[in-house]
């Protein structure tokens, strides 16, 4: 449902302002985007691994490394905004920019900005095992989120769409951040009024798991900063409208790796092969006779979709757009990839191949843009060549799948589960 509210307020911006005008808010959006992965910690994925660890030595400490973590977080989103911030309008005033990139800039940084704490608030919701109540809440958000910017597109245009991302974004993490501190403490117990010293390899896990996070978003952003440099905001905007319906097939099975993320560590943590494995091909089985249905599906309709959401002269662009989701649906069978490098402790494995396709993928979108004359050429060579690397991509998680594993001493036999987290262990660490 969120994802399908995205949907519907990006089909609006293209009707209401315009494939050139939406392809220069993209690319602001993706700028911005950019600059605060520069920047993101992700002290979430730390705080999913090591905040149970922790609470296993004493009820508190959990608590207490979890709070500490997330105002690392504020501090550090803060510090990135002011930054941004100072230097768009130093670019504006030394005309570096125009003013027409100034109001469109600005916003996206202080849109950005205001959302990145929103992950380490939302590793709350995981650690007490409420995400559930984290999707109803979001859901309430998103609802929120599409009235308000909605309303401000159509009354004040694309700087107020962009305003009330502003506004949106910051309800959004005041209100996940609020709800996240009171879970987190009533599972865990008050923050331990002792010294907790930061637990051993949290540094080098923040740093590669930094990295990784940033790679893969990056590499998204990053073909749309291309785009716009290579072919201008009509291809940024042919690009964000052909690979809508797979991202909208991603929002739905990413759900999927947050739920394995708490068990696939557990399982580690007991060293149980035999449950990472079920888990492993029980999640590819299910996401992947999903993607196939729903390629096939959209086979026959997309055409007509497209041209009802975003307007008929987009209909030609239903080729790419089925191709992209097939890329999707391939990408969704290897769903368990975004987290079990992470819960078995070698985030940086994915880091490897995130960099590797990004780079490939950054490289087929130069090619396509060199060997297509227009826009709707690039597109369609794009989504075949992104096709290709993904299928590379899925295969190479398989084949890898056996060398993750080897780090489970235990090939599966059946082990007792751990306390939940804010219970005491019954084998409390030495």
């Amino acid at each position: 449902m969120e994802s399908a509210l995205s949907f519907a307020t990006t089909a609006t911006l293209v009707r209401q302002a315009g494939g050139a005008e939406t392809g220069k808010v993209l690319l602001a959006q993706s700028l911005a985007t950019v600059w605060f992965l520069l920047w993101d910690p992700r002290f979430e994925d730390a705080q999913q691994r090591f905040v149970p660890l922790e609470q296993r030595r004493g009820r508190g400490r959990g608590t207490r490394l979890y709070r500490r973590l997330l105002w690392l977080d504020v501090a550090a989103g803060l510090l990135a905004t002011l930054v941004g911030a100072v230097a768009v309008l130093a670019a504006g005033t030394i005309g570096l920019i125009s003013a027409e990139w100034l109001v469109l800039l600005m916003p996206a940084v202080l849109a950005a900005g205001v959302t990145t704490p929103s992950g380490s608030a939302s590793a709350g919701f995981a650690i007490t095992d409420q995400l559930s109540r984290l999707g109803m809440i979001r859901l309430a958000l998103a609802l929120f989120g599409c009235v308000v910017t909605l309303g401000a597109l159509l009354t004040v245009g694309t700087v107020g769409y962009l305003a009330a991302t502003v506004v949106t974004g910051l309800v959004y993490t005041v209100v996940v951040t609020a709800v996240a501190l009171r879970q987190v403490r009533r599972a865990c117990g008050p923050s331990s009024a002792d010294h907790v010293p930061s637990p051993r390899g949290l540094v080098p896990f923040l740093v590669k798991s930094s990295a990784t996070g940033s790679v893969s978003l990056a590499a998204d952003n990053g073909v749309f900063l291309l785009a716009g440099l290579l072919g201008g905001p009509t291809l940024v905007t042919y690009l964000k409208i052909a690979g809508s319906p797979g991202r909208l097939f991603a929002s739905f099975v990413n759900p999927v790796a947050a739920q394995l993320y708490p068990r696939l560590a557990r399982a580690a943590a007991q060293g149980s092969r035999t449950a990472v494995v079920r888990d492993v091909l029980r999640s590819s089985a299910l996401t992947g006779g999903i993607g196939v249905l729903a390629v096939v599906a959209a086979a026959a309709l997309l055409g007509l979709l497209l041209g009802l959401v975003y307007g008929p002269e987009y209909k030609m662009l239903a080729a790419a757009a089925v191709v992209m989701l097939a890329g999707a649906a391939l990408r969704g069978a290897v769903v368990w990839a975004k987290v079990l490098p992470s819960a078995l402790g070698f985030p940086g494995v994915r880091l490897l191949f995130l960099s590797a396709e990004g780079v490939c993928q950054l490289a087929t979108l130069v090619a396509a843009t060199q060997l297509c004359a227009g826009s709707l050429c690039g597109t369609t060579a794009f989504a075949w060549g992104s096709l290709g690397l993904i299928s590379l991509s899925t295969v190479g998680w398989f084949l890898s799948l056996w060398v993750l594993l080897r780090s489970l001493t235990d090939p599966g036999t059946p082990t007792e589960p751990g306390p939940a987290v804010g219970q005491p262990s019954a084998h409390p660490a030495a």
